[in-house]
Formats: structure tokens, sequence, C-alpha cells
């Protein structure tokens, strides 16, 4: 098992780092996201990747729209949590619970998905590659056309400057968290378009809002982007 694997699993157990791992509710970003494409007149059908699902509250989300949902996670327990959710929410026959990597080739079709959502998932990857090997197969997967929501902690966020005293990474904008260890990559707004330059980045926005992290209140800022497979 790998290091930041084994590390997700404690945190989803505990929860003591992240509060939010035990919420229900989708995600402001995702339904931001939802909400935007609607006003751009998006039909809202097909299938849908949700990239690191975790407990599956963004795939039950997507799946009471009406979606396909490819749930994606390495965390079994997690999976577990999500298949139970769906089940407790009535959409369980529209959610699809994969146990996989996401920094390893994915199994599924070229040009397959609709929609795509990685809310804070790519950012654990450990590697330079892996991230790349995870951004070239959202590329591959997506379909020409198709929209792909991404969230990603700001290097301004006030724990991730925290951390940065303390351990910082092999990259730019990486920390290494010293609560648990867990390895963290940060962005700023330039490095994120350049990064996802190979889609159209159709919104881009830094957020800042009250959050627990770390056993202590404070303001988390994050990217919130909207990026689409050129056609």
């Amino acid at each position: 098992m790998r290091k930041q694997q084994a590390i997700w699993l404690k945190e989803h157990g505990s929860q003591a780092m992240l509060p939010a791992l035990a919420e229900q509710k989708p995600a402001s970003g995702v339904v931001k996201f939802i909400d935007f494409l609607k006003s751009q007149s998006v039909d809202i059908k097909g299938r849908a990747i949700d990239i690191g699902c975790g407990r599956g509250r963004n795939t039950v989300y997507l799946a009471e729209l009406g979606l396909d949902v490819f749930a994606v996670d390495y965390i079994q327990p997690a999976l577990d949590s999500a298949q139970k959710l769906a089940e407790s929410k009535g959409v369980a026959e529209k959610v699809h619970l994969i146990h996989a990597a996401i920094d390893e080739p994915w199994d599924f079709p070229n040009d397959y998905f609709d929609f795509a959502i990685d809310c804070f998932s790519s950012i654990d990857i450990e590697t330079k590659e892996g991230r790349q090997t995870y951004k070239n197969e959202l590329l591959r997967t997506l379909k020409h056309g198709g929209y792909a929501l991404v969230r990603v902690v700001s290097a301004d966020d006030e724990w991730e400057i925290e951390a940065a005293k303390n351990a910082t990474g092999s990259e730019p904008n990486s920390v290494i968290w010293k609560e648990n260890g867990k390895f963290q990559k940060n962005y700023d707004e330039q490095e994120l378009g350049d990064f996802y330059k190979d889609f159209m980045v159709l919104r881009i926005e830094k957020i800042s809002k009250p959050a627990t992290k770390a056993g202590r209140k404070g303001t988390a800022t994050d990217f919130w982007m909207v990026i689409q497979k050129k056609s």
C-alpha cells in the first residue's frame, strides 16, 4: 500500500483532520458547477466520473440529476460508504463504484464521459508524473466538448502557508503536513492554467471561505475552475 493511500485510509476512519469527509450534502463547488453549466444551456445528461469520490456525496448528487456516475477511489471503506449512501438515496442503479488509483491508466474507453469532477483529489497525487497521467487520462476519456470541474487548494491558503514553514515538498507550492505526513500539491493561478492548457479554461475563480482543518477553524482559499475538452 502506498504511503499516501495509508494516510487517507486512516483519515476516513477518524475524520479528525478533515471533518468534511463525513458530510453527505454535495460540495458547494459541485452545485455551482452544475448551475454554471445550466446557465450555459448545457443539457445535464449522459455519463460523469467522480475522480477520487470519497464517501460519495458528490456522486450521489450527480446521480440524482440523472447522470450515470462512475465513482473512482482507492480507499475501499470510502467506496463502501458511497454505496450505502447511494442506496439510501435510491440512486444505486446510477452509481458505478470502482476501486482504483487515479494516477494510473484508467480502464475506460476514449471519449467516454460527458462530465468530470475532481474535488481536491489530484492534489494528493505524490508525483508530478502521476498528476500528468491523471490529466492525460482525463483528457483522453472526456468527450470532445465535455466539461470538467477542477477544485484545488491555493498556495495562499492559510493552512498551506503554515505547513510550508515546516516541510515543503519537492515541487513548487507543495507541502508535507506535519500532522500526518500527507503530501499536497497546491497551486497559484498561473501554474493551474498552465497545467490544464490542453483544455479550454471557461472559468476560474479564487474562493475564500470559513473552514475547519487540522483541528482548528480558519479561512480556506481554493480555486474553482471549469474546463472543457476542445472539440
